[in-house]
């Protein structure tokens, strides 16, 4: 027996996007990425954003374009799904498990307390169900924070919008998300050197010499368009 998850929300406004594009001719990434880049920027209060495949995606680049790789350490939630993790370890950094808080199903900041070493580099802190994680005493922490937004865009937190108050900011817009484009993901940051560097990461073409760790995780205008209608929506 099939238990349906969820039924994506698509509007003619979503329709027409994508129609275009196809008419266009334009699928791969171009004019499109850029507005959604640029748009999901604004919501957030951020100077710029990294449009790529997926969330999953999002985070591997977000620890690569922070230098995390072997031997440092990233603390995350136990209850979660399986994205955070997988990204930790495809950048050879260790993943440190911490309980969460049953009020929330968040992050428990006195377990990431504990669990913290010299070697802790970043906490990845999704924000479950709507509801924030306890980030005012995350910050208290001092580690660098990843803020996964894809279940929690226009929440706030202690008068904070979330996902404008981690040194990074990642979402998904996978058909069970609050923004819903089929698939792709996004990272955004206040910070212009590791949004550049996210940039040379996602795409082994954009620069004259290759990054060894640079990849082909690049967003379609097609999937852009969508989503740039349905940011119109939320915001």
């Amino acid at each position: 027996m099939m238990i349906p998850h969820s039924r994506p929300s698509i509007e003619a406004e979503d329709i027409r996007a994508a129609v275009g594009v196809l008419q266009s001719r334009q699928l791969a990434q171009g004019s499109q990425v850029e507005q959604f880049e640029r748009g999901m920027a604004a919501y957030f209060g951020l100077p710029g954003g990294v449009a790529v495949t997926s969330g999953t995606a999002a985070l591997e680049v977000a620890l690569r374009a922070m230098g995390i790789g072997s031997g440092d350490e990233v603390i995350l939630p136990s209850y979660v799904c399986a994205a955070p993790l997988l990204a930790i370890q495809r950048v050879g950094a260790i993943p440190r498990v911490v309980d969460i808080e049953l009020a929330s199903f968040n992050m428990d900041p006195s377990a990431a307390q504990e669990a913290r070493t010299s070697r802790t580099k970043a906490l990845i802190v999704p924000h479950l169900f709507g509801l924030p994680a306890d980030l005012t005493a995350l910050e208290r922490l001092g580690i660098p924070i990843i803020e996964d937004c894809a279940q929690t865009l226009g929440a706030i937190e202690q008068g904070r919008p979330v996902g404008s108050i981690g040194l990074v900011t990642i979402c998904s817009f996978y058909a069970t998300k609050l923004l819903c484009a089929g698939e792709g993901g996004m990272l955004l940051s206040r910070d212009e050197t590791l949004l550049e560097k996210a940039r040379r990461l996602r795409e082994y073409d954009e620069t004259p010499s290759l990054h060894p760790s640079a990849t082909n995780v690049k967003m379609t205008d097609l999937q852009a368009a969508i989503g740039l209608a349905q940011l119109g929506r939320l915001a």
